[in-house]
């Protein structure tokens, strides 16, 4: 039996913290995070139910519906698991029973308060009239947000995939080339690169202030600014990396509004030490966005990431979570010039017991990439 890559002891650990005798997962995020099984009807069939109860003490029990469970005893190191047949068996019927068997039938349950429809979570509670079942959507977020190495190595790879991927479209793109063009290229060289799947948001001149629009057919004009932000998913943790460009050569404006961006980002990078809470980081950003005449106008600055593309602690000024090393953040600025384009740079980095380490290297990003 292969070691889990996740610290399933430290999500235990969480749960005992909580006062809880077990939590159950029903999300694919945290189904994938405690199996390390990345299951695709998770993301095209959610209601086909697959749920790993999570005891406080002794071995993850997986329960997934029949056609999942030779994919799940394959990639998954848990060998023991348990199956339903869809539209025969009523999954929290047996999910009751389960619990039951393992003598928790008046225990205190843990669900996914964001992911468990009412429908269900009712169901369960009819089911076991003696249980407490109660949130426990931080015990998830408290125990995935410090990763193992295994984790560190995987996020960290696919980030340098990704950043990849950019730098060797952009260095293929001309002028007159479409938004559509360029991020077809690049999702290309992502899928390449080895993700399963991707995301992405490709948008030049006045598209690029749009928050997440789609790549058009809009052309890439000379004198115009572009910005990528993408990511994908790699052995079912996410990427995410943002790099803005220029169509031909960037004005003086241009020049020192990026500049003086990255400037920011490094500023927080570089604050980014064991102890220092996720709002310290916010409020360093802040006040570098200040010193340099520049507005910060977002509520958040970054993010951790994982298995979820946002996870658990955000740079935002109302989150209180100290930095521990083993985090992973995504640090993303962005700003707005006086033509309206927008510019967003965004790196990982790794909290560590000293310097925080920049994972994403492989581009000179000190000034504005010229296509």
């Amino acid at each position: 039996m292969s070691a889990p890559r996740a610290d399933i002891g430290a999500l235990q650990a969480q749960i005992r913290a909580a006062g809880l005798d077990a939590v159950l997962t029903v999300s694919g995020a945290n189904f994938t995070y405690v199996t390390d099984t990345l299951i695709l009807s998770h993301e095209i069939i959610p209601e086909r139910l697959c749920m790993v109860i999570v005891p406080a003490e002794g071995a993850p029990l997986p329960l997934v519906c029949l056609p999942e469970a030779k994919q799940v005893r394959q990639d998954s190191w848990i060998s023991d698991l348990r199956t339903y047949v869809e539209f025969k068996e009523d999954p929290m019927v047996v999910l009751a029973q389960l619990l039951a068997e393992l003598g928790l039938s008046n225990g205190r349950i843990g669900i996914e308060s964001l992911f468990l429809a009412v429908t269900y979570e009712r169901q369960l509670a009819t089911a076991l009239p003696g249980a407490t079942i109660t949130a426990a959507d931080g015990v998830f977020d408290r125990a995935r947000a410090v990763k193992t190495q295994t984790e560190i190595d995987i996020l960290s790879a696919a980030a340098r995939a990704t950043e990849i991927a950019i730098y060797e479209a952009f260095s293929a793109a001309r002028p007159g080339d479409t938004e559509k063009q360029l991020a077809d290229d690049v999702t290309a060289r992502l899928l390449k690169a080895g993700a399963t799947s991707r995301w992405i948001v490709l948008a030049a001149g006045a598209n690029s202030a749009i928050n997440h629009p789609y790549p058009s057919a809009k052309q890439l004009t000379k004198g115009e600014t572009l910005r990528v932000d993408v990511g994908g998913v790699f052995d079912g943790y996410q990427s995410d990396v943002a790099r803005t460009a220029v169509v031909g050569q960037a004005t003086d404006e241009q020049q020192s509004r990026y500049q003086r961006l990255r400037e920011i980002e490094r500023e927080t990078i570089a604050a980014a030490r064991p102890g220092v809470r996720a709002c310290d980081l916010y409020a360093v950003c802040r006040k570098a966005y200040e010193k340099r005449g520049m507005e910060l106008c977002g509520a958040v600055v970054g993010h951790s990431i994982g298995i979820t593309l946002h996870e658990h602690p955000v740079l935002r000024a109302e989150d209180e979570t100290e930095l521990k090393p083993g985090m992973l953040f995504n640090v993303e600025p962005a700003t707005i010039d006086s033509q309206g384009f927008l510019y967003h740079i965004e790196d990982l980095l790794l909290v560590t017991e000293g310097e925080p380490v920049i994972v994403t290297t492989n581009m000179d990003t000190e000034r504005l990439f010229v296509i």
